[in-house]
C-alpha cells in the first residue's frame, strides 16, 4: 500500500514548515493487541512482544515474542520471554536484544539470541528500571530509573552506574541514539548522554504536543519521536518530530496516519522506523513503517489549497494546510451524506466502507479513497 506523503505548508510557529517522510501500514502482529510493550532489532529482523491489557477487566500480562521479516511483511512467533511482563525495558546491541525490569522483574535481565531462538539470564542490573525506554550507544547498553543511569558491557557481562541524569525521569519518557550518544526526552526537555565523557548535556526542547508515552527511534543519525499523550492519558497526538544532533534542531515530519497512541514500541530495519501496538483506550496490534527517504517535495501555489494524506487511507484522513477549524462534509460517489463535522486537521474514517468519497471543505471538493 503506497501513500502520498510530503507536503510543504504555511509556516509553523515551531520547527520547520516542511513535513516529510512516508508512513505505510504493514501486516499486524499475530498476537493480541496490548500496550506497555517492548521492541528490538537484530540481523535485519524486527521484534515486538510482552505488554499487557487492563482497564475495566483483569490486568493480563503477556510473554509472547514475535519476529518481523520485512522481505515478506510477515510475523513469526518465537520463544516466549521467561515471564509474563509489561513495562519492561529493552535495548538492541550486537544483534542481541536485552530485556529486563518492568512489572514482573526487579533488576533481572535476559538476552535474546535470534540465531538460537533462546533467552538467557545475564548479570543483574544495579537499578530496577521500568516504563522508560532503554538505548545503546558506543557498544554499550543503557537503562534508566529516576535520575540513575546504568551501563551494560556485553564483553564482561557487567553493569556500572554512570553520571546522574539532571532530572528525575518520569515513567513513559523515551529515548533514541545516534550510535555515539543517547538522547532522553523527559516531558518536553531533551538531554544528550555522551558515553566517552560520561556527561549529560541539555539540548533543544521538543516543540511538539507530546508530553509522554511516545516512542523514539533513530535513522541515519537523526532521532524521531512519534505520537504519545498530551498532558494526560486521555489525549493522544499524531505528531512526529525529528531531531538533528548536528544543528540541535527539531523538524516536523509527516504525521502518523494510523490511530494515535501511547505506550507502544519500535524497532528499526535498513534505516526505516517501525512502530506498533500501544493504546488510545483501545489496545492495538497494528504495525506501521516510516521511510524518511520517500518524500515528494512540492509547494502549494494557492495557500488556501488543502492536501489530504494518506490517500488512499485506512483509519485517519489528515488535512494539511489548515490554519483554523473548518466545517466538512463527506459524501459517497452517489451523493449520500456520510458524515458532517468540524476538524482542525484530521478525520477518523476507519468506519467508512471501502470505496471512493468526496469531502467538501471551504466550498472546495476533494476526492479520497478508503481502503
Amino acid at each position: 500500500m503506497k501513500f502520498m506523503v510530503y507536503i510543504c505548508v504555511a509556516s509553523l510557529s515551531l520547527g520547520t514548515a516542511c513535513w516529510g517522510g512516508m508512513w505505510e501500514k504493514k501486516t499486524s502482529i499475530g498476537g493480541t493487541g496490548r500496550h506497555r510493550v517492548i521492541g528490538g532489532n537484530a540481523y535485519q529482523y524486527g521484534y515486538l512482544g510482552l505488554g499487557h491489557v487492563n482497564g475495566a477487566g483483569a490486568d493480563i500480562s503477556f510473554r509472547d515474542w514475535w519476529q518481523y521479516n520485512p522481505a515478506t511483511d510477515s510475523w513469526t512467533q518465537k520463544t516466549n520471554f521467561p515471564v509474563a511482563n509489561h513495562g519492561a525495558v529493552s535495548f538492541s546491541l550486537n544483534d542481541r536484544i536485552y530485556v529486563g525490569g518492568g512489572s514482573s522483574l526487579s533488576n533481572e535481565f535476559f538476552v535474546y539470541n535470534p540465531l538460537q531462538n533462546q533467552w538467557s539470564a545475564i548479570a543483574n542490573c544495579p537499578i530496577s528500571p521500568g516504563d522508560v525506554q532503554g538505548f545503546s550507544a558506543s557498544g554499550k547498553g543503557y537503562v534508566i530509573h529516576t535520575n540513575q543511569l546504568a551501563e551494560y558491557s556485553p564483553s564482561t557481562d557487567s553493569w556500572s552506574l554512570k553520571a546522574s541524569i539532571p532530572v528525575n525521569v518520569s515513567n513513559w519518557s523515551c529515548t533514541f541514539s545516534n550510535g555515539t550518544s543517547g538522547f532522553l526526552k523527559v516531558g518536553h526537555s531533551l538531554f544528550e548522554y555522551k558515553p566517552g565523557q560520561n556527561l549529560w548535556v541539555s539540548r533543544a526542547n521538543h516543540p511538539g504536543l507530546s508530553s509522554g508515552g511516545s516512542y523514539g527511534f533513530s535513522l541515519n543519525g537523526i532521532g524521531y519521536i512519534a505520537s504519545g499523550y498530551v498532558g494526560g492519558l486521555s489525549t493522544v497526538t499524531e505528531e512526529v518530530w525529528s531531531f538533528n544532533p548536528a544543528n540541535n534542531a527539531w523538524t516536523r515530519e509527516a504525521d502518523f496516519p494510523g490511530s494515535s497512541r501511547r505506550f507502544f514500541a519500535s524497532f528499526t530495519i535498513a534505516e526505516k522506523g517501525y512502530i506498533g501496538l500501544g493504546t488510545n483506550g483501545i489496545n492495538l496490534n497494528d504495525v506501521w513503517v516510516f521511510d524518511p527517504s520517500k518524500t515528494l517535495q512540492s509547494s502549494i501555489e494557492n495557500p488556501s489549497q488543502i492536501l489530504l494524506y494518506p490517500n488512499p487511507c485506512t483509519e485517519k484522513l489528515i488535512l494539511y494546510g489548515l490554519n483554523k477549524p473548518v466545517e466538512y462534509s463527506i459524501y459517497s460517489m452517489f451523493g449520500e451524506t456520510m458524515l458532517k463535522g468540524q476538524t482542525q486537521g484530521s478525520i477518523e474514517v476507519d468506519w467508512l466502507p471501502i470505496g471512493n468519497y468526496f469531502v467538501l471543505i471551504n466550498n472546495r471538493k476533494y476526492v479520497f479513497t478508503k481502503v
